[in-house]
């Protein structure tokens, strides 16, 4: 039995679905020292993306730091994945969370320095990246472990909350950080981040882990491509993810330009339109973690692609920033109902034995379609209006989800 499934108030059905798995005692010491460390990250992506448009006045810049942070995982995150049912989840998320204070020290030493370049930050981009692409698929892995599959779906939008509640205070964090201290402040704050995710870890009291049969890690890859494939719902919401990455999320590295161009404003504005994608995605992701297993989840999805192409086209119509600000929050809102709702159904529909991989190609193909999406914004943007770029990917979300609803009606 699961020490925290232990934790739980036993046979309690009518609590389960209404943040059930903060009942858990390890999940929340989880959910709070991990809520400090992504806020951090946030700060300090924010202090990047900004240092690095400055230094090069190009929108390529932010585009290449948001997509090095995320490529390594493209081509690592199948074999992160593998370690992560290979090798006990615990120990492998300590030593990847070591490492990132590391690299935030380094970032730290370069700004207070004066050696950071748009080279420096993108080598750093690349550095966090490779980490990432292990550590990302343990901790998704490792809810199992934490609270059980009962409270699994719970659990991924709590994460979902979790995340977004960083993702609303730590551009403001950083905003203010930039404003008085500089960039090197926010990689100074990050870095003062991990040591509590890497305390709530060591405090966990787990089962002990359970080491895989003899001749399991040699087929793990061939098991679980055959098991995937066996699995049609699953491939299905894997390339609509896909989609949705690559048109959606380069927003986030186009809004330093966004902001200058189009409203003449400068860091703070920047700020404050990050601040608003995660408030959107706070509420959406509330609301999930509210209803829990009662979500309808198809529905959420598609919702979730009808506002974010909503807000998209509304973005690229705006005369004034005050008007940007409710297209900002509804893209937060949508993304984050159709993401969390679809990292749970590929939580629960993963078996044990290749919980593991499938998160990982999870975590490949967002990987994957994250950076594409602004190596093909970033320098579109720069040489069109910005507003014909933010309306392309709009109407190209709405195509997606005709394609989607099609599919869910055969």
């Amino acid at each position: 039995m699961n020490p925290s499934a232990a934790n739980a108030p036993p046979g309690d059905k009518s609590r389960r679905g209404r943040f059930s798995a903060l009942n858990h005692t390890n999940y929340r010491y989880y959910f709070f020292s991990q809520l400090l460390s992504l806020t951090g990250s946030w700060s300090q992506t924010t202090a990047m993306m900004w240092l690095s448009y400055q230094e090069g006045q190009q929108s390529i810049w932010p585009a290449l730091i948001a997509a090095m942070q995320v490529l390594p995982g493209f081509f690592l995150g199948p074999w992160g994945g593998s370690l992560a049912d290979r090798f006990p989840r615990r120990p492998l998320i300590l030593v990847t969370q070591s490492l990132f204070l590391v690299q935030s020290m380094i970032l730290f030493w370069g700004a207070s320095a004066g050696f950071a370049s748009p080279g420096f930050l993108i080598a750093l981009a690349a550095v966090w990246g490779i980490i990432n692409a292990i550590d990302l698929p343990a901790r998704l892995s490792f809810l199992v472990e934490l609270v059980g599959k009962e409270d699994l779906f719970n659990a991924v939008a709590l994460n979902s909350l979790q995340f977004n509640l960083a993702r609303l205070a730590g551009p403001a964090i950083g905003a203010l950080l930039l404003h008085h201290w500089g960039p090197e402040a926010c990689f100074l704050f990050n870095a003062a981040t991990f040591p509590f995710f890497l305390l709530a870890l060591l405090a966990m009291k787990l089962d002990p882990p359970v080491i895989p049969p003899a001749g399991v890690s040699a087929n793990s890859w061939k098991d679980g491509w055959r098991f995937l494939f066996s699995r049609p719902d699953l491939v299905r919401v894997l390339w609509v993810a896909g989609f949705m990455a690559l048109l959606g999320w380069p927003l986030l590295s186009l809004f330093p330009a966004y902001v200058e161009k189009s409203f003449t404003l400068g860091k703070e504005a920047y700020g404050t339109l990050l601040s608003c994608v995660g408030g959107g995605a706070l509420l959406a992701a509330l609301s999930l973690a509210w209803l829990g297993n009662k979500a309808p989840r198809a529905r959420a999805q598609a919702l979730g692609m009808l506002l974010a192409g909503f807000s998209l086209i509304w973005l690229s119509l705006c005369g004034s920033f005050s008007q940007a600000i409710p297209g900002a929050l509804f893209f937060g809102a949508g993304m984050i109902f159709f993401f969390a709702t679809s990292q749970g159904m590929m939580q629960l529909g993963a078996a044990d034995a290749h919980r593991g991989f499938v998160l990982g190609i999870w975590s490949m193909l967002l990987c994957g379609a994250v950076p594409l999406g602004n190596f093909l914004a970033g320098p579109l943007a720069d040489r069109v209006p910005m507003r014909w770029v933010l309306a392309g990917q709009g109407v190209g979300i709405w195509l997606v989800l005709l394609v989607f609803v099609a599919l869910k009606r055969r």
